[in-house]
């Protein structure tokens, strides 16, 4: 019923303390240096991102051995796209100084051994594709980088923080004309324009990808409903109690 992956082609396993770069899935735009944390069954790894994980595991994040959101140490070089080093960290990150200092090793390379497909995308493509961070939204994008398997989807008039890396074969990827067939509502690109003579901060289009949900933000109806009605009642049980002293004091003394 539900989807298996793959088994890996190697006799090679993920071990505790191995490092690798991985998609941080709290900012997507960015490949991390990340350590296995612990190893899981089937397959399954857990990943923390050097520099910001917690001693508790609070953060780490699950990820397969066969998933196309790692790869191993050296990738980003090879392949021209910015590594984002452990935060705090200063001067010109290399691997090779950095797994000496930690005392760590790399992931053998054999460990990221995926298939890539005739997929098709080139950079300059159109697309429609889902914001991540906040899925109900199917923005305008276009592809700006293909590696193999993985594409960076930027979404047309903003920022490259926003920027997702995903894999070809995502669901969250849709042919243009896609939304207007379903009767789904597409989000356009931003109009710089338009948001200069409304003053929107360029920041400001979704929320802070390491923002936590808090709940619904409370109107000030919702407010002033709930004074009245915490007003109401406090005022309601007080009329009771003088009630019932006024019906004790006739009972016994009249």
């Amino acid at each position: 019923m539900f989807y298996k992956f793959k088994d890996p082609k190697t006799n090679l396993k993920f071990q505790v303390g191995m490092k690798l770069e991985a998609i941080d899935p709290l900012n997507l735009s960015a490949i991390c240096v990340a350590t296995v944390t612990k190893v899981l069954k089937n397959n399954y790894i857990m990943i923390g991102i050097d520099g910001s994980a917690a001693q508790n595991g609070s953060d780490w994040f699950c990820y397969h051995s066969s998933s196309p959101c790692i790869f191993p140490v050296g990738f980003c070089e090879i392949n021209g796209i910015t590594l984002t080093p452990p935060r705090g960290f200063k001067g010109i990150f290399k691997w090779f100084e950095y797994l000496k200092q930690t005392k760590s090793v790399a992931a053998p390379v054999k460990l990221f051994d995926k298939e890539i497909p005739k997929h098709g995308f080139k950079v300059g493509h159109k697309i429609e594709a889902v914001d991540l961070m906040e899925p109900r939204l199917i923005c305008v994008g276009t592809v700006t980088k293909v590696v193999g398997r993985l594409l960076r989807i930027h979404f047309d008039g903003w920022e490259n923080e926003y920027d997702q890396w995903v894999d070809c074969e995502t669901p969250d990827l849709y042919p243009v004309g896609w939304c207007e067939m379903m009767g789904y509502t597409l989000e356009g690109p931003r109009m710089k324009m338009e948001t200069q003579s409304m003053n929107i901060p360029l920041s400001k289009k979704r929320k802070n990808k390491a923002q936590l949900y808090k709940g619904q933000r409370k109107s000030k109806f919702n407010g002033l409903y709930r004074f009245l009605l915490t007003f109401y009642l406090s005022n309601l049980l007080l009329l009771l109690r003088v009630s019932r002293y006024i019906n004790y004091y006739i009972h016994h003394h009249l």
